[in-house]
């Protein structure tokens, strides 16, 4: 078990890490004006929201880690990119002693337009999930095979740069796609609901 979920974690690294080159070998054809690479990290505050027929329930948040690297692409003055490579924390706490965590690869892309030190940021974010248990009463169930292996969302805030190279990011992120991956025919009515990521994201990065 240990072994298969190795392999998964490294096929879906691979796999976010093509998507990236990808985006870089398309964005390298335009001329920059400045290009800086650097690491972030900081506190994502997360819950699942849930919709069946009209009913929605959101649960607490979650509060966990994120981190990783990232590609600043200034365009002029007043327009960049950024791609980034995220190992981010997300899920709920259904009740005190309910915890679903879902842990992603994360590849935002984020439009930025900047005034002074201040830019505004908006763009897609891809989620390749590690992996999904569910904690309770000190006993974890993987969760898996009832969650979609990608989750396409969006991300829009505020962020603040330093000359020295020192930036603060603010974002709101908002999943797009459905994760409910359930066959189980036992539970027909959980197949119907709608389950969707969201939270907001507080990070500190340095380029160099």
């Amino acid at each position: 078990m240990y072994f298969f979920n190795l392999n998964y974690t490294f096929r879906i690294m691979k796999k976010s890490m093509m998507v990236l080159t990808v985006m870089l070998f398309t964005l390298s054809t335009i001329s920059f004006s400045q290009v800086k690479f650097g690491l972030k990290g900081g506190l994502n505050v997360t819950e699942i929201s849930m919709e069946m027929d009209g009913f929605s329930k959101s649960p607490d948040s979650r509060m966990g880690a994120v981190a990783g690297a990232f590609v600043n692409l200034r365009l002029s003055n007043s327009i960049g990119i950024q791609p980034e490579l995220l190992y981010s924390m997300k899920g709920s706490n259904f009740e005190a002693d309910v915890v679903t965590k879902l842990d992603y690869l994360s590849v935002p892309v984020m439009v930025k337009y900047y005034f002074g030190g201040f830019n505004l940021q908006a763009g897609p974010m891809f989620d390749f999930l590690l992996s999904a248990e569910e904690e309770y009463d000190g006993e974890e169930e993987d969760l898996k095979d009832i969650v979609k292996g990608m989750d396409l969302g969006l991300g829009f805030g505020l962020g603040y740069e330093l000359p020295l190279g020192l930036s603060f990011d603010a974002r709101y992120m908002i999943g797009l796609s459905d994760i409910n991956d359930s066959n189980d025919e036992s539970e027909m009515e959980f197949q119907k609901v709608e389950i969707k990521n969201k939270g907001f994201q507080i990070t500190m990065g340095f380029a160099f």
